[in-house]
Parts: structure tokens; C-alpha cells; sequence
């Protein structure tokens, strides 16, 4: 099914290593690796017309097979924690055929670390993308403490606002509700990615998400506290 008459494609990037959880992407969650998550959640997805995987793990790339999706093996060096989710994509897209590309598909990245991102996530978020105008969308959760009262340390060892220092001093209340990317979905044309050099931020729509819905993998505490998550839904 395409959106705005073109080609839907998701791209899961699922690298071997990880600093916080070893093997993380193959790590048991609710009974399956990790990345199964993502991977079932685009291939369910009924707006989606191709799911791709994209690792340096053969490991990886051989479950994700069996999983019916599309896979490239990526570089060694575009899995590192060096490497940027900009490159990664840039690879992945220099292995498409030109005219796909010729075809501005969209492009539909979703990160494995956001396992309880569903198929109904993936479908709203690309219903939201069908409004005139859109090129890109990002889905975000509400931000916790605000920002306007968040500090760095200077130079000199000590406390700077971030913002105007009277923000500091503001009824978080009466401070502009704010959100942060929780990376569960980044959705963008393709010539918008070419035009930005990069995943489009400022301007995108944004698209909602819970809590619950965005916890993300970084640590053995966040993979508990998904299952704790994932068996109270299904309890």
C-alpha cells in the first residue's frame, strides 16, 4: 500500500555490538530477540510495502530472513558506535535500485530499541503523513522535567542556564510543554533526507506516542522494565 502514491519502505538497522547490553539486538524479550519487535511491527504494518534490515551480524541477517524481510550486510565500519544513523541509511540507500529512488519513496526508519512500537504505530504515524504538505514525521513523548530549567557547566566549573536564566525561575506550568524523540519512527521522503543531508527534524509532524510505547533498550534495566511493560498488556 503506498502513501501519497509512493513506495513505503522500512528500514531496521540492527548492528551486532552495543556498549550498554551485549548482543542487544539478539537478546530474548518476551520470548524472541529483540529485534523481532520492530522487524514484525513494519512487516505488520498494512501502509508498508517493503521491510528491509540492514547489520553486519550474519547472525542478524540470517534470523531476519527467516523472518521474510529484505537484508543488506553493512560495513564494519558503519557499525560502530561512531557511526551515525545518517550513514547507515546513506549505505543502505546507495544499494537501492535508481529507479525507486527516481520515485521519491518513503522512507520509514524504526530503531529495534523501541520494541513496544507497534504495527498500529507505524500505520497512525504513515495516516498522519498522507496530510498535504508533509515530508517528514517524527514520533516524540512528552519530555518528563522541562529543558527551560535544564543547566550546563562552563568552562569554569559552573552552572549556566541552557536558556534565558529567568526561564529557570518559571512555573514549569506555565512553561511551553516540550518532547523529545523517542525512536520508535522517523519517516521522510526520500528527497527530503537528499535535500537536508540528513533525517528532517525541524518542521516535521509530529506524531504522539506514550510513555509505555517509547521505552527505549540502552540498558539490562530498560530490557526488565519492557517485559515487566510488555506482561502487563498482555496479562
Amino acid at each position: 500500500m503506498t502513501v501519497k502514491g509512493k513506495k513505503v519502505i522500512a528500514v531496521v538497522p540492527a548492528r551486532s555490538g552495543s556498549k550498554g547490553v551485549a548482543g542487544k539486538n539478539m537478546r530474548l524479550l518476551g520470548g524472541v530477540p529483540l529485534v523481532t519487535h520492530t522487524l514484525r511491527a513494519a512487516i505488520g504494518a498494512n501502509r508498508v510495502d517493503e521491510t528491509w534490515l540492514t547489520s553486519d551480524c550474519d547472525q542478524i541477517l540470517s534470523f531476519g530472513k527467516t523472518e521474510g524481510v529484505f537484508c543488506i550486510k553493512r560495513p564494519d565500519d558503519l557499525a560502530t558506535d561512531q557511526a551515525s544513523a545518517v550513514s547507515v541509511l546513506e549505505h543502505f540507500l546507495s544499494h537501492q535500485p535508481k529507479p525507486v529512488l527516481l520515485q521519491d519513496p518513503v522512507i520509514v526508519y524504526m530503531q529495534p530499541t523501541s520494541p513496544l512500537r507497534t504495527a498500529r504505530h507505524v500505520d497512525e504515524a504513515l495516516e498522519l503523513f498522507e496530510a498535504p504538505g508533509v515530508e517528514s514525521l517524527m514520533s516524540v513523548v512528552a519530555n518528563d522535567h522541562s529543558p527551560y530549567k535544564f543547566f550546563r557547566i562552563d568552562g569554569g566549573g559552573l552552572l549556566q542556564s541552557l536558556f534565558e536564566e529567568s526561564l529557570s525561575n518559571v512555573r514549569r506550568q506555565d512553561l511551553p510543554e516540550t518532547f523529545r524523540p523517542n525512536g520508535a519512527i522517523y519517516a521522510f521522503t526520500y528527497s527530503a533526507f537528499v535535500s537536508r543531508r540528513g533525517f528532517p527534524s525541524n518542521g516535521a509532524t509530529p506524531f504522539f506516542m506514550d510513555a509505555e510505547s517509547s521505552i527505549d533498550i540502552d540498558t539490562i534495566e530498560d530490557l526488565f522494565l519492557a517485559e515487566r511493560t510488555m506482561g502487563a498488556k498482555h496479562g
